[in-house]
């Protein structure tokens, strides 16, 4: 492409030799087999995470350790894991977005560590975590978190997983920004939270009444998957998400 572009233009005579054969990676220089081992011995982290780590950032990948934080335990000291089953630690994140120019969840989730490709479950099971710490670094308000975790959740339903999906990501009567509306609309008394009394109600008034305590139960079970007796809104937005196939209350709320 160069070598049509740099003629065309004018700008051979001003061109030098490529360089590019030459020039190290962005983490590259000083890099030798033993920074993994370096990263477990120097800063605590599990030997699966150093060589992720060491691969992923090069020499940076120092840089990153400095961001960990204790994690409580004998082993490893320090880095807690984004989700268990994988090596990508929770201040990827705030390097990602202070370092790298990260700006989205779906970013981070896709394309910075690519775990939206190894494994969707694993991937959606993290993005409200993620959403959290990229609010934190970014300085988000709460409502562009939820926009950005609504985002990726709906990207994340594109992608494969142990079902064939249809229509997933497809919202036909509310959109992203919707949600919060829709939100605060069940969050009858404004604390923040939705509560089983309050689905029950404002399901009725919105014209999709349950039509038995079952049913109702049926669904706050899947909104409230921990049993906490309450539902956040970034809950709500995962529930909404992952459940239009599956839910009576979810598939009343399109039509």
């Amino acid at each position: 492409v160069l070598n049509k572009v740099l003629p065309a233009n004018g700008l051979a005579e001003k061109a030098g030799p490529c360089l590019t054969e030459h020039r190290p990676l962005r983490g590259g220089v000083g890099y030798t087999r033993n920074v993994p081992v370096q990263l477990v011995q120097e800063f605590g982290v599990s030997e699966d995470t150093a060589k992720h780590l060491a691969r992923t950032y090069g020499m940076n990948a120092f840089d990153v350790c400095k961001l960990t934080r204790p994690t409580s335990k004998k082993w490893p000291r320090f880095g807690s894991v984004l989700i268990e089953g994988f090596p990508y630690l929770d201040c990827e994140v705030e390097y990602a977005c202070k370092k790298e120019m990260n700006c989205s969840v779906t970013d981070f989730l896709t394309l910075r560590t690519r775990l939206a490709y190894l494994n969707k479950d694993a991937a959606i099971e993290a993005a409200p975590k993620v959403a959290d710490l990229m609010a934190k670094a970014m300085g988000w308000s709460k409502r562009e978190r939820n926009r950005q975790l609504g985002s990726a959740l709906e990207a994340l339903a594109e992608f494969g997983g142990p079902v064939p999906l249809k229509d997933s990501a497809t919202i036909s009567a509310h959109t992203i920004s919707d949600l919060h509306a829709l939100f605060e609309t069940f969050d009858a008394n404004q604390n923040g939270y939705i509560e089983f009394d309050e689905m029950q109600i404002m399901a009725a008034q919105l014209g999709a009444p349950f039509k038995s305590e079952a049913s109702a139960l049926k669904t706050w079970q899947k909104m409230d998957p921990q049993k906490k007796g309450r539902v956040k809104e970034d809950e709500f937005v995962e529930w909404w998400y992952n459940n239009k196939e599956q839910d009576v209350l979810r598939k009343k709320l399109s039509e």
